[in-house]
């Protein structure tokens, strides 16, 4: 062994999967499902193509949020316009929208318009 890497006696090594060509560090995708106003799925939409898909741009816009001293408020929505949609996202973003849903907003939904309305604002404090 090298001087910079002594052999570690107590813990044995872990054995590694091999990883495929193409494939990277990200946790692999899980579908869930949330009800969202109409609205925000439209906005959810325009705001996908600059961040490659929905399931992307929402975990961009659901970390941003996490990280704000206090996220955008959200005012209650219509239940007629209320509609249940499905997006691929990792296991991280779920427990953050589930987070926020618990700590800051009423349910997942306005979690999620929240994130959103993190995502368009133009200066973040």
């Amino acid at each position: 062994m090298s001087p910079r890497n002594p052999p570690n006696k107590e813990a044995p090594l872990r054995k590694l999967t091999p990883r495929r060509r193409g494939q990277g560090d990200i946790e692999p995708t899980t579908p869930k499902s949330y009800t969202l106003p109409y609205y925000v799925i439209l906005d959810l939409r325009k705001l996908a193509p600059e961040y490659g898909s929905q399931g992307r741009a929402l975990q961009v816009a659901t970390e941003i949020t996490m990280r704000l001293r206090r996220p955008p408020g959200v005012s209650r929505s219509d239940p007629d316009t209320l509609m249940r949609m499905t997006y691929k996202l990792t296991p991280r973003t779920i427990r953050i929208i589930d987070e926020l849903a618990h700590t800051h907003y009423e349910d997942a939904g306005q979690a999620i318009e929240g994130s959103l309305k993190t995502l368009k604002m133009k200066k973040i404090d």
